[in-house]
């Protein structure tokens, strides 16, 4: 019986260890999932981050886009192309297309848009923080601005002039890794002065 209880134990022991050959396959396997998990996980990350810069451009553009339509549309009553605005530097009397330069508001003041030497969009007006003259930049560091110009028309005679605002957004970096890269937006609308 000794020799009997001996066999099973030793057979039991032999059930309960792995070979080197299991080990070997284990490893392997481990060896295999791991990179191709790792590249998932990195692939998802840098994915996160073009969304993220993606965002950003997004809402600045938004941002930048809506303040310049709104302030033109509420207080632009002409155009002109140096300041102080008067009538024998007003523009966009015809039906042909200028470049704006200031606008005059319905208070008798002037304000502009123009494209700073860190590719930001500034707004500069006569009266500004407190009725002092100061410009202030739209966009933050993270995003530069290219393309950026203000147009104006009539489509008649009679009819107030036509603002063309356009300008192209993109993230700020100097990277040139294709992952770290985000498509620039373009940015283009049309704004009809109030006549006053």
């Amino acid at each position: 019986m000794g020799i009997i209880n001996k066999l099973k134990i030793n057979s039991i022991r032999q059930k309960k260890c792995f070979t080197l050959i299991e080990m070997i396959v284990v490893i392997a396997t481990i060896g295999l999932v791991l990179p191709a998990l790792f590249s998932i996980i990195f692939s998802i990350l840098q994915q996160q981050v073009k969304i993220q810069r993606l965002s950003i451009v997004k809402r600045e553009g938004d941002y930048v886009l809506n303040v310049m339509e709104n302030t033109i549309r509420n207080y632009g009553e002409s155009i002109h192309s140096a300041t102080p605005p008067t009538e024998s530097n007003k523009i966009c009397q015809s039906s042909s297309l200028e470049n704006a330069s200031y606008f005059k508001d319905k208070f008798g003041n002037w304000f502009r848009f123009y494209l700073n030497t860190t590719n930001s969009i500034s707004s500069e007006s006569s009266v500004l923080n407190n009725g002092l003259p100061g410009s202030v930049s739209l966009n933050s560091s993270q995003t530069k601005i290219t393309n950026f110009s203000i147009q104006c028309y009539r489509t008649s005679l009679y009819s107030p002039p036509v603002v063309n605002i356009s300008f192209t957004i993109e993230y700020n970096t100097t990277s040139l890794r294709v992952e770290e890269k985000v498509t620039p937006l373009t940015y283009q609308t049309k704004v009809k002065l109030r006549s006053y």
